[in-house]
């Protein structure tokens, strides 16, 4: 089961809605080869989305530590 549907809408754009759940039953053949590719892309953009993140938790924490703030005002960053 896809933890996603793809929606046409009467423009001839597609909507990807991930409140909804789409089963493998449901689909024709093109539409699990779309589904597939969909898929691969939002968990792409998904562990992308985690990446920059946790590098912003990070750089917030490094910036909140007291001595990379005295080394700032020593110019060494």
């Amino acid at each position: 089961m896809f933890e996603f549907r793809i929606i046409d809408t009467a423009d001839g754009n597609q909507i990807i809605d991930r409140h909804l759940k789409t089963p493998y039953n449901a689909l024709t053949p093109l539409q699990m080869m779309e589904y597939m590719e969909m898929d691969a892309t939002l968990s792409l953009m998904d562990r992308m989305e985690r990446r920059a993140k946790a590098e912003a938790d990070r750089r917030r924490k490094l910036a909140r530590n007291p001595l990379y703030r005295i080394a700032c005002l020593c110019g060494l960053f």
